[in-house]
């Protein structure tokens, strides 16, 4: 069965092309299965890695699957708005802090598969589970960037970098929420979100993943040549030879896991719940690890290879509470901008 996984799983991710943000919606046929045989997914996760997953599962299990996708924040919005009548069973993605903010969301579900994860990245009330643990780096252009590359997060303020640094709007982006707080973590200032946001020169980024494509494509040195993103971002830069260096923040940096979240008064909750299981499994947590360059939360299939960092105590709890207060006082530099 193992292979068989890795043969599916391989066929599918060749006849994919990476993407991500903008909506997609898989629609039912005329030939759709009985009621109790259906599942509704929102990710924000990009087409290569949702998608050979769920079509694996849908093989093995019988179950329909119609996903829609959009950034962490839209859908948690969505999901809001749904709440009296969800039309969603399962979100699947989003930063540890976005969906801890908004837990209430969302109906407590503990895996048989918890026994296996790494304990630091559970959630106490099970509220949701992990599925990827997802460092932040800085990438930057080895190739305009030749002389005194950035350091860590205390480079983000140097006026030296104003404009060009690529970045992803935290309002739509959870990752990049889980970096701002991160940073703010890291460098307590009081005024540290407002140099950031000046050095940014007013200019973010509608995804994660348009950083990597940002500092990579970058053709000249007034262009964003460093940016702020997720480690398989920019590992997938690096594999695919593009003009993209990563570097861990000497002051170490967060090591946040994203998570999947059964939706409290869903049609379909025992296959949200299948889905979960599924994704924990050893043959899915192999394979994002090495077909998507994202960490297993299990801890015995972290590749040897894997990068060694400094890892900070990132305060989940004061990242989620503060989430809407951060947001605000963004959105406020935004105007005013």
């Amino acid at each position: 069965m193992k292979n068989r996984l890795t043969a599916l799983l391989a066929a599918a991710l060749l006849l994919l092309a990476p993407g991500c943000g903008g909506a997609k919606e898989t629609c039912f046929s005329d030939f759709a299965p009985a009621e109790e045989s259906r599942l509704v997914i929102y990710t924000s996760h990009p087409e290569s890695v949702y998608d050979p997953i769920v079509k694996e599962f849908e093989e093995r299990t019988g179950i329909w699957v119609q996903v829609e996708t959009g950034g962490t924040a839209a859908l948690l919005d969505r999901l809001t708005e749904e709440r009296d009548r969800p039309a969603c069973d399962l979100l699947f993605g989003g930063g540890a802090d976005s969906l801890t903010a908004r837990k209430e969301l969302f109906s407590p579900y503990a895996s048989p598969a918890a026994m296996e994860i790494d304990p630091s990245v559970l959630c106490g009330d099970n509220s949701w589970m992990p599925f990827s643990i997802l460092p932040v780096v800085i990438v930057y252009n080895p190739v305009l960037v030749r002389m005194n590359p950035p350091e860590g997060w205390s480079s983000l303020l140097n006026p030296v970098w104003r404009g060009r640094i690529a970045f992803a709007d935290p309002t739509v982006s959870g990752c990049s929420y889980t970096a701002l707080a991160t940073m703010m973590q890291v460098l307590p200032g009081e005024d540290t979100l407002e140099t950031f946001y000046r050095n940014l020169d007013g200019r973010t980024l509608p995804g994660i993943s348009d950083v990597v494509d940002e500092v990579a494509d970058a053709v000249a040195e007034g262009s964003c040549t460093i940016g702020v993103t997720t480690e398989p971002a920019a590992l997938e830069a690096v594999r695919a030879g593009r003009d993209g260096a990563v570097l861990y923040p000497k002051e170490g940096t967060s090591a946040a896991a994203d998570g999947m979240a059964v939706i409290s008064g869903c049609a379909h909750e025992e296959n949200a719940r299948q889905f979960i299981d599924f994704a924990l499994s050893a043959d899915v947590q192999r394979y994002i690890a090495r077909e998507c360059l994202r960490r297993p939360v299990r801890p015995d299939l972290l590749p040897e290879e894997a990068e060694d960092m400094t890892v900070l105590d990132y305060d989940l709890e004061q990242a989620a509470a503060g989430r809407e207060t951060v947001l605000n006082r963004w959105r406020t530099l935004e105007a005013a901008s």
